[in-house]
Parts: structure tokens; sequence; C-alpha cells
């Protein structure tokens, strides 16, 4: 570890962070992989196989696995999702797009009304009430990200277009984590790891629209939850993270392994084509992309903001803090988990900027 990530870590835990994992891949092969802090307050330090649930940065996953059904001519964006999945178009869904599903502009960013915990986690009941749902009118004025759904819908998408009729979870490890090596990256905990997942803690959201303040005891971090599908979130290691981003770093290929065009990672920088800001869960500095992902923007500078060290860079941030990305130009990609939540929303930049900028100077410097 260079002296710029671990000063970056030890003031990370001295303004409360409880543990830390960073992980980095540069020009395609791992260069950073440290660990920091505790498991809990008062608990096991964390090493390279503690598991965080990294919420929302896990979408890089599901996007990755409609992008390869694309690649491979099973799907379109620009075609409508009930051509694919016949029973979303009602109710007014009949025109929306693959792309509208990836860029959170389908009006389903409300969980259905009846989607009690027990139902969370079953797949086919979540795709069949989403598909019968009526859109709100989000796409005609504003945005509304689409926290918890969006993965259902995307990852629906993908699944009804595999032609082996493969689960979501099947699809995603077959096709996006095998090839690429990746073991630590799941939408829904394996048997046999709870010992190894970090326990979670703080303010996911703090004021408007909501306040959202996660305890020890809180229902995220029950082996219940964990044993639910979450397309939308995932747990991680960073180290297996940082392996997915880095795919998206070196073009779409790593380790000989092509899973994504290079000419079609370029598309992912362009904004969406609308020009409302994601909304206030998602917050000023959550751009999304063409791809799914989230793109610059608004943002002023991303080295002073956000850390990173160019424009050419493709993220995702977790509710709570946790950050992951690809810097296209510097081959550069890095997973960042934690378990003291924040609101990131509030910080005139990002509190793990520092760390990012860091993680800079050290490797790609």
């Amino acid at each position: 570890m260079g002296s710029a990530v671990r000063s970056a870590i030890d003031e990370a835990l001295s303004r409360g962070e409880v543990g830390l994992q960073v992980a980095a891949y540069h020009r395609g092969e791992p260069v950073l992989d440290v660990s920091a802090g505790a498991m809990s307050v008062g608990g096991r330090k964390v090493d390279s196989d503690t598991i965080f649930w990294v919420a929302s940065a896990g979408k890089v996953s599901t996007a990755t696995a409609l992008h390869v059904q694309v690649e491979r001519g099973l799907i379109d964006y620009d075609q409508t999702i009930a051509s694919i999945w016949p029973e979303f178009g009602v109710r007014g869904k009949d025109s929306f797009t693959v792309r509208d599903a990836l860029t959170h502009r389908v009006g389903l960013a409300e969980l259905p009304g009846d989607a009690t915990p027990e139902f969370l986690g079953d797949w086919e009941w979540m795709a069949d009430r989403l598909a019968r749902s009526a859109p709100s009118d989000d796409p005609a004025r504003r945005n509304a990200y689409h926290a918890r759904t969006w993965g259902y819908v995307v990852g629906e998408i993908a699944r009804r277009a595999d032609p082996a009729g493969r689960s979501f979870e099947d699809l995603v490890r077959d096709e996006v984590h095998a090839p690429l090596g990746v073991s630590g990256v799941w939408h829904r905990l394996p048997a046999g790891v709870e010992e190894r997942v970090a326990i979670m803690r703080g303010d996911i959201l703090s004021g408007e629209p909501a306040t959202f303040t996660v305890r020890a005891d809180h229902e995220i971090n029950t082996p219940e939850y964990r044993d639910r599908i979450d397309p939308s979130g995932a747990w991680v290691t960073a180290r297996e993270a940082a392996r997915l981003w880095a795919a998206y770093a070196q073009g779409g290929a790593l380790d000989g392994t092509r899973l994504l065009a290079a000419d079609r990672i370029e598309t992912f920088l362009d904004r969406r084509a609308c020009t409302f800001e994601a909304g206030s869960i998602a917050g000023p500095r959550a751009v999304i992309g063409a791809g799914g992902l989230m793109v610059g923007g608004p943002v002023p500078a991303h080295r002073e903001v956000l850390g990173f060290g160019g424009g050419r860079v493709l993220w995702h941030p977790g509710a709570g803090g946790a950050l992951g990305f690809a810097d296209l130009d510097a081959e550069l990609a890095v997973m960042i988990c934690h378990n003291k939540f924040f609101d990131e929303r509030h910080h005139a930049q990002h509190p793990f900027a520092p760390l990012v900028r860091a993680v800079y100077a050290d490797v790609a410097g």
C-alpha cells in the first residue's frame, strides 16, 4: 500500500469510519487490495475476504448482464420491453424501450404497494407485479431513480431474452461473473459465508425526501435479508467487484476474455437522452449514462468533487457511500466498500474523494 492510500484510510477511520476495503486494477492487473478497521464496532478486523453490502454500487453486475445479451444480438436497446416481455406492455407501458429501463425512465420507481418483506426476494412475484403496474408520470416531467425496482425490470428483460431460460442468478453467474473469474459478487448471499459479512450502520438518507438510518439490528443485517435476491444491489468483496469494473476500464476485455465491445462501452459515456436530473434520492452527482451507469454532467470537476482523475469515467455509487468506478483513460478500476453509512448528498465533495485521489497518486500517478 502506498503512503497516500494509507494516509487517506487513516483519515477516514479518524472521522468515524468503522471498516474499509479498497481494491484497484490498473491496466488489467490487480495492484491494490487493502483493508482496515473492524467488521462491526468492537468486532473482528476487516480483511480481504470480508463481505460488504454495497447497495446500488452492485448495479454494475445487473447492467452488464443485459449488455452481454445486447452484445450477442439477443436484445436491441431501442426495442420495446413488451417485445421481449409481453406482460409488461400494459397500462401505458407499451412504448417503453430497453434503454428506458436501463436509464430509470419507465415510471416504476416505487415498490408495488403490496410488496411486503416476504415478497421482496420472490423474483416471479416482483416481476409480475411490476409488469402489471401502471407507470407514474415521472418520465414526462422529471426523473425518479429506480433504486429497488430497477434490477427486477432490467434483470427480467435479460432473463426473458435468454435462449436457455436461466434464472437471473444463473444468467449473471454464467455470462458475467464466471467468464471474468469473479467469485465474490452476489445478488443473494450463498450459504456458508455469514461469518464474513460486515455489519452495516449509519445514515443511508437524512432529510429530504426521507430519513433512513440503519442500526446493528436493522433488517439489512439479518440472515433473512441476505437470503433475498437483490438485483438492484449486491454483496461483494472489494477485490472481486474491482475485477468487474476492470473489464470496463480495459474496454470490455480482461485477461483475454472479451465481454463487451470497446465501442459499445464508449457509448455508455453519453448521458441518457433527457435533461432531467436523477432525482433527490440519487443526489446531484448521479448523472445517468446511456448504459445505466453514472457519467459526468453537472459535476463541475470530477477530481475535486469525486476524486476521479479524468472525465471519461463510468461509476456507480451505493446508498451509504460505497463507490465503484472505471477510468477508461487511466485504465484504472477501483472499488471502495465500507460499513459506516453516510448520506454523501450533503457533502460538498464525496467523503471518499480523498481516498480516490490517493489511489490515483499511488497506483496511476
